[in-house]
Order: structure tokens, then sequence, then C-alpha cells
């Protein structure tokens, strides 16, 4: 007799891996068959995960119903396996991760042509259309020298300065794969944000290319999966959910923009697709090059003491570094200027105006004010459900939060004291966008940022129409800083760049120096000369300086001094527990029982090197109307103590948190 181990879909929160059924003679199955079981009174959907002929000893029911092929390959059974150990996680929520949510409810949909459809998203029209064929320019010495690295190791870290031809090894990688049988994957932050990438993967790579990406209709997205599964597109490119793609004969994965904070999942399950790409790499026997003009410190630091490859790309192969000032808004306040602009950042984008060029103006906030505030009492609007400010929003003539989406109109009172002092305070990119349209009012004004690219075609017009030169400035938040490659922007300004650096993060100075690098990096693209103006109250801060300088080595070595000196990644690990409950004095109760439980567990097992922290109220302690308490621990080996943390719907594990 046959059994089968199926994590099944309806036991995700019993704490049980996965159930043994049988498998009746004619059904055949293997490793990633999605099947239907019988579950307590009803039935329900798993997926097979191992088999064998070993009778467990106690009666089990047959399998119901399989599928006519595997969903899953053999290596993403594999993968999953060591997700869920790593991240604490039920098996069942990894392999639900690696199935569109069309496959994953079916098991078919998607699978042949729809005949109610009738449009495509631009993205895939542009991946999946007809493409004019370029040839492969020559490689610089660096970049030779780089692919050597790269067909040599396994992992590779590429660090190369903005501009210095990073696409164009992955693409001379690709072309390797794709000569020697195998196929590729690119990953990006956000594939939304990337249309000249596509656009130069169709040109220079001769192989039919999917997407993967959550901005896709959910139809969309179970037809790329298909064509991947059944091997018909040599080529995937995908944002953060492409790492867990069915693809056969994988070879290569190109890890672009390595360090990202978009590659963090933020929600259950809370994977990082860089660490991901790397077992999938292991599992797959695939290459793996991670690049990055300013990549994560703990990445960094496994390649300066050689736990992977490093190549370097030192020199631009085009254009020329913007030149980048800091300006000290202290210093601008004392001279009587209360504006959010500074003097020398109108002067330069007045100028470049003149010159009939492109500006960028950076601010990584969204909204019209940031908060509404009574100024006799002191009190700011919050959110009914969390513990957060409300954010005034033009295009609703009202408030919002960015956390649940609860809005309601401008108060012309204010709810504590009932005074009428009540004004919007702090300013987002809607006003931004306001006060560049007064000061310039010729200019050709586009906005860019979440609220102004909601559907899954907005990005790419607004990209469109910026790039054929329909605009003349741009403002946006981090959706500007990467995926911009345009010859007539010469001037950059980072409205404010503090905001990361005031965050409780032990990141918050890499996060600095990465964003005002990256969004520095749209300047000088063609050899023009160009002006990057950063407003800062922090002029000093060695994270801003070094990014004026464009020096990663410098910052790097900052850095690592105060992250050993606080025990931080990448000395030691992280894992945060979050106990929520509508009743904040039950989930502080709660969490201090568990920190309390894994201290006696820790002691009692001799298990050393990990200590517990908190409990502590969450830096959000209430959301969507829940309160949050943390424990945190940070240590080497922590999964020596998994089998000690608390269990139970309300708690949620992170795993190598980002913040």
């Amino acid at each position: 007799m046959l059994y089968a181990e199926v994590a099944v879909e309806a036991a995700r929160g019993s704490g049980r891996e996965t159930y043994t059924y049988a498998v009746p003679d004619g059904v055949d199955v293997v490793p990633g068959h999605r099947v239907t079981v019988p579950f307590g009174r009803r039935s329900t959907y798993g997926f097979v995960v191992s088999l064998g002929t070993e009778d467990p000893g106690v009666e089990v029911k047959p399998i119901a119903t399989a599928g006519s092929e595997p969903l899953l390959l053999p290596h993403q059974v594999a993968l999953a396996r060591l997700v869920a150990d790593h991240y604490w996680l039920p098996l069942v929520e990894c392999l639900r991760a690696m199935l569109p949510p069309r496959v994953r409810a079916t098991g078919s949909s998607g699978s042949a042509a729809s005949s109610r459809q009738r449009r495509h998203s631009r993205l895939v029209e542009l991946a999946t259309g007809p493409a004019s064929r370029a040839a492969q320019p020559d490689l610089t010495a660096e970049q030779k020298e780089a692919l050597d690295v790269i067909g040599a190791n396994q992992v590779t870290l590429l660090h190369g300065v903005i501009a210095s031809g990073k696409t164009e090894v992955y693409l001379a990688a690709a072309e390797r794969a794709l000569a020697d049988g195998f196929r590729v994957l690119l990953l990006v932050p956000d594939i939304s944000l990337t249309p000249q990438l596509v656009q130069r993967v169709r040109a220079r790579l001769d192989a039919p290319v999917a997407i993967l990406h959550s901005q896709l209709t959910e139809l969309e997205r179970a037809q790329q999966w298909w064509r991947t599964r059944r091997g018909e597109a040599q080529v995937v490119l995908g944002s953060r959910s492409a790492v867990f793609a069915p693809i056969p004969r994988l070879g290569l994965i190109c890890l672009d923009e390595e360090g990202s904070a978009a590659y963090k999942q933020d929600r259950t399950p809370r994977y990082e697709a860089g660490w991901v790409a790397r077992r999938l790499a292991t599992v797959t026997g695939a290459r793996l090059v991670a690049g990055s003009a300013t990549p994560n410190v703990v990445t960094y630091h496994e390649a300066a003491v050689g736990q992977l490859a490093l190549a370097k790309l030192t020199k631009r192969v085009r254009g020329r570094d913007a030149d980048v000032e800091l300006v000290d808004m202290r210093d601008e306040l004392a001279a009587g200027n209360r504006q959010p602009l500074s003097q020398r950042l109108v002067e330069v984008v007045g100028r470049t105006l003149e010159n009939e060029e492109q500006v960028i103006l950076y601010l990584n906030r969204r909204g019209l004010s940031t908060f509404v505030l009574c100024r006799d009492c002191g009190k700011s609007v919050q959110c009914l459900g969390c513990s957060v400010a409300l954010v005034q929003h033009a295009e609703i003539d009202g408030l919002v939060c960015h956390y649940c989406g609860y809005s309601r109109v401008m108060p012309s009172v204010c709810d504590h004291c009932g005074s009428r002092n009540i004004k919007g305070l702090g300013m987002g990119t809607q006003r931004l966008e306001g006060i560049v349209k007064k000061l310039w009012p010729q200019a050709r004004v586009l906005r860019l940022d979440s609220d102004a690219a909601k559907g899954p075609d907005s990005y790419f017009d607004i990209w469109e129409a910026f790039s054929e030169r329909r605009a003349d400035i741009l403002v946006g938040t981090q959706m500007v800083a990467r995926g911009f490659d345009l010859p007539a922007v010469t001037c950059v300004g980072v409205v404010d760049a503090d905001l990361p650096l005031h965050f409780p993060d032990y990141r918050s100075a890499e996060n600095t120096f990465s964003l005002v690098v990256q969004v520095a990096g749209r300047a000088g693209r063609d050899g023009r000369s160009s002006r990057v103006v950063v407003q800062t109250s922090n002029p000093d801060h060695y994270s801003l300086r070094c990014a004026a300088a464009n020096d990663y080595e410098g910052f790097y070595a900052a850095e690592l001094p105060s992250r050993k000196a606080f025990v931080f990644p990448p000395f030691a690990e992280l894992a945060v527990l979050t106990r929520t409950d509508r009743d904040d004095a039950k989930a502080a109760a709660s969490a201090r029982e568990a920190a309390e439980a894994l201290v006696s567990g820790l002691l009692t097992e001799g298990i050393e090197g990990i200590r517990v922290m908190g409990p502590a109220p969450a830096f959000i302690h209430r959301l969507r109307g829940e309160y949050r308490w943390q424990v945190t621990l940070k240590g080497d080996g922590l999964e020596r103590a998994r089998h000690l943390a608390p269990r139970g719907k309300t708690w949620s594990y992170d795993v190598d948190p980002t913040t």
C-alpha cells in the first residue's frame, strides 16, 4: 500500500505539518500534486509532499481525487521545507505562496485560453508582443571579469556603482545560461517599476518571456504561471513572489537591487526573497548573482569574509556622476526661509527648466498633510483602529489611514476640545506637487506614488509620459528612486533626507544611504552636467556624507562598528514574536508570560547565546483594531528556540525582520 503525506489547506492553524492518506489504486500522485482529501466531516484540498510504503499504524482515509499533473516541481517542495523551517512557518503556508490564488483554488484556472478576456496589462503586452532585437554591446574589462566570477561560483554579489552596467552583466550571463539549455529568473523589487528593463530583456534575449507580479489581474497571473510551469517561457521576470515560480531546468537567478526592503514580505508568510533565492540556487544547482550599488550590509559582510563571491564594477560605462550637495535646512530657517524647498534647490530646478531638461523631486511621504493637529490642545486626528495619525488626501477631500484604509471627512473642529484652530501639518507628495505648480506655473508636473499609480497600467502610463518628455518635473516617493534611466533628467532634489534617519530601526542609516544614492543615480545618465540637492538637518551624519560622495565602502566601515557594539545583524540573528488581541491588557499579559516561558525554557535546556527582550508594545501599537505586543529574540542559532515559542492564531513570527 502506498501512503502520501499531505499538507492540508484546512489544517493551516492546527500546528501540524502533514496528515497521512492512503493512495487508492488507479490514482497516480507524486510530491507536488494538488489532491482533494476528506478532513473531519468535510472535503478540502492539499498538496502531496512525500510518498512511502510504511504502514502508519493507524486507520487512514484515502485521497479522493488528484489533478492530472503535479502543480509543483520536486525542487519547490524541497524549497518549501527550507523556507518553513527558517521562518517558523507551517509548511502549507509556504506551498500556498507558490501558487497564484486561482490555481491554488481550482488547480486549473488559467491553463487554457479564456474567451472572455478582452485585454492584457501593458507590461504583459510589452513582454509577450513583438520585440526589436539589439546587439550585445562590447563588455568592459570589469564586466568580463564579473562574468567570469559568476561562472565560477554558485553565489556572487555583484557590487557596481550606479550606471556601471550591472544589467548588461545579467543579460550576458543569461545568454550563456540559455545557450546551455537552462532557464533564467530575473527578480526585481517591483516589476511594475521597470518597463525599461522588460524592453531591454526582450531586445537582447531571443527567448519567450513570462511576467509574474501581484499587480497583474488574477487571470493574467494564472496564465503567466502556467506558461512558466509548462516550460513555454525561458525567461521569467518578476517581483518578490516570483522566487517561487515553477521553473523547470533553472540555471541562473539574477536578484537585482539586492537588499531592497521591497523583497521582504510584510504579511504571512514573512519571507525575504533574497534568502529564498539563495536556497533556490542550492536545491536546483542554479547560479545566483545578486547585484546592487547599495547592497545590504549583511550580504556585503558575507562577501567580505569570503562566504560568497564578490565581483565589483567601480566605473560607470556611460554618463558621469552628478554633483551632490547637502543643504542644511537649519541655515535656511535661520535665514528666514520657512518654505519646504531651499533657495538652492529652487535655483537649481529653475536653471534646469530654462535648459529644457527634466527634474525629479523625491519625498517619501504620500498625501497632502501628514497629520492634522489642533493648535490649542495639541492632539492630532487619529485612526479609530490604528495608533497612527490620519493623513490628509486631496482626491477625497478628507483623511485616510495608510494602514487599514479607514477614512473620514476633514473635521472643522477638534474632536477633543472643540477648537476650530485645526490645521493640516507636515508635507506629502500631494502638497509638494501643489507647491511646485505654484513656483513654476509653466512647467508640466506629474506625481508618482501609490495613490497616483493604483491601476495595473498607471505606473506604465506615468513613466511613458515622463520618458517621452511630456512632463518637466516628476514628484514622487521611492517609486521614482529606481527604474528611471532617462537622459534628460539632470536635476534631482531630495526634499527631506532625514525621514528614514528618525525611524526606530537598526537599519535607519543604511536605508538613508541607499535611498539617497539610488535617487541621485537618476541624474547624469548621458553625460550632461547634472546636480543633486539633498535637503537635511543632519548634514554631518555619516550616511549622508557617504551618500553624497557615493562611497559605499566608507559607509560600510562606519556602520559596522555600531552593528557589532549593539549586536545587530550581521553579528546576530533576530526574530520578533508578536501577540495581538483586541484587549490591550490581555495582549500584554500573554506576551509577558511568553517571554518568561522562553527565558525559563532556555535556562532549563541549557541553550546559550540567545537573549530574550521585552515584552514591549509594537511601534504601531494598535493596528486594525488590535493591540500588538512583541517579544524579540536576539542571538545565534535562533531555530534552537523555535519549539519554545508561543503558539496559536494570536501569535505571529517575523524571522530576520527588516526593522
